[in-house]
Formats: structure tokens, sequence, C-alpha cells
């Protein structure tokens, strides 16, 4: 709904504590998660995450860095602009 009203191709919120990169319709809404694994109302299962956009023109890369047993597990989304 956000993303229709501002216009956006992709939105980053959080709020939920919760990671997670979610396509829908051709769009993308990124939630890069609680960096501290700060406490969430909606689970108790937090993993302290952020995430890293490298943007190339057309084309964006999205890492998701989550710190799970003590170690850092990275996961990589891309993401292409269709032309207009």
């Amino acid at each position: 709904m956000w993303r229709r009203k501002l216009g956006c191709d992709i939105l980053i919120s959080g709020h939920t504590h919760k990671n997670e990169v979610v396509e829908q319709e051709g769009y993308y809404h990124i939630n890069p998660g609680s960096i501290t694994g700060a406490y969430s109302s909606t689970t108790s299962d937090i993993i302290p995450s952020f995430v890293l956009l490298a943007v190339q023109g057309a084309k964006i890369v999205c890492y998701v860095y989550e710190l799970i047993d003590g170690e850092i597990d990275v996961s990589k989304t891309e993401f292409t602009k269709k032309a207009a």
C-alpha cells in the first residue's frame, strides 16, 4: 500500500525487527531487521541483521547480513528495473 502511494520501486522500512526481502507485483519491500537483535512484539525468533544495497544504474543488489549461532551469513538478491 505505501509503496504504491509513494510511487517507488523499492520500499525500505522496518519496525518488526525481522528482516525480509519480498517481491510483489514486480516491486520490492525490504525490511533490514534489527542489527542488535532487539525485542519484537511479533516474534520471539529475532536474528541480528542488516542490509547493504549496491546501486548500479537500473540494477540493485541487496546483501542481507545475519548473525546466526555466532557466524555471519550473507545472502544476495538482485533487482533490475524494467524499462518504461
